[in-house]
């Protein structure tokens, strides 16, 4: 779907769209509450834990595996799969292609027996609406049922993951901020919008050129690879003003992290939502909180920023 025009990319866009309707993702509020509940019990009263292994990857992880109708069990070998595919962006490297190719692979095969599973008797879950629309006659092929699915399943992480980790780092890198957040929890969505436009998860996209063209004296012929940068866009001094400055009380944030136009994330609400209850539980939870390493290793993918690890140390909880 990432990489399609219409009519095909609006055909598959109108199927997903179904399972991401604002009104029910709302309705997850509670479910996603009890996850980060049972992330954080699991800290215990140790002095610190790692916010990424313990919170911020497991997090979007079960929420879009139930809405898919998959089972606990298989967290965390999702997980693996999707970290190893995430690393295929930006390299050459053959023997990440290689085990990038390998884990598409058992994706798909691991979907195919889901689907067929499924069929028959789907459940309501996005895989379930899925089956009974290419079954209802939407021209859903088998390819298209598996690749949707393998989409869902890593966009529907990866890029939330690593939004909890940039934003906390952003967050706590800034003495006060977050006092100022806790005593002021309403404006936790607009922090959200600062976090995505300041550190986004995704640095950046593709298209192509759907002509010859001219664009501030660059030229482009039919059929040109052309990188957009999002990370830049986002500081663009015209859309915001000090844009190099992390302000998450900032007025009228300008951020184009979850793209623009027909391709905008269809699981922009669900990241949203899935944040604010993290930050507002992280926040209220660990009022002490503060960075175990001042500067944290980014990693180096080029397209996907994030961290391997965010430790934090907890004081007097």
């Amino acid at each position: 779907m990432l990489s399609l025009d219409p009519p095909d990319h609006t055909r598959l866009r109108k199927l997903v769209s179904r399972g991401f309707l604002y009104k029910f993702i709302q309705s997850l509020e509670p479910r996603i509450q009890v996850i980060v509940d049972g992330c954080f019990d699991k800290v215990g009263r140790e002095p610190g834990f790692d916010v990424i292994d313990c919170l911020a990857k497991p997090l979007p992880v079960i929420v879009i595996a139930e809405m898919m109708g998959l089972p606990d069990s298989d967290h965390k070998q999702f997980e693996t799969w999707s970290e190893v595919i995430i690393d295929r962006t930006g390299t050459s490297d053959p023997a990440i292609h290689k085990a990038a190719d390998q884990a598409s692979r058992s994706l798909i095969q691991y979907f195919q027996r889901i689907i067929e599973s499924k069929r028959g008797n789907p459940d309501d879950d996005l895989i379930g609406q899925l089956i009974l629309a290419e079954e209802g006659g939407d021209k859903l092929s088998s390819y298209e049922l598996y690749s949707t699915c393998m989409l869902l399943l890593i966009a529907g992480h990866e890029t939330t993951t690593r939004l909890i980790g940039n934003g906390l780092v952003s967050l706590l890198q800034r003495p006060g901020l977050a006092e100022k957040l806790r005593a002021n929890p309403g404006a936790i969505p607009n922090a959200i919008e600062e976090m995505l436009r300041f550190e986004p998860p995704v640095q950046s996209t593709e298209r192509f050129a759907k002509q010859d063209m001219e664009f501030h004296g660059h030229q482009f012929r039919r059929g040109d690879r052309i990188i957009l940068s999002i990370a830049a866009a986002n500081r663009d001094p015209e859309a915001n003003e000090v844009p190099e400055e992390f302000d998450p009380f900032r007025e009228n944030i300008r951020q184009v992290s979850f793209g623009y136009g027909i391709h905008l994330c269809l699981g922009a609400s669900l990241a949203r939502l899935e944040a604010k209850i993290a930050f507002e539980s992280l926040i209220q939870r660990f009022p002490e909180m503060s960075l175990a390493d001042k500067e944290p290793a980014w990693g180096t993918n080029p397209f996907f920023r994030g961290l391997d690890r965010l430790p934090v140390n907890l004081r007097d909880r």
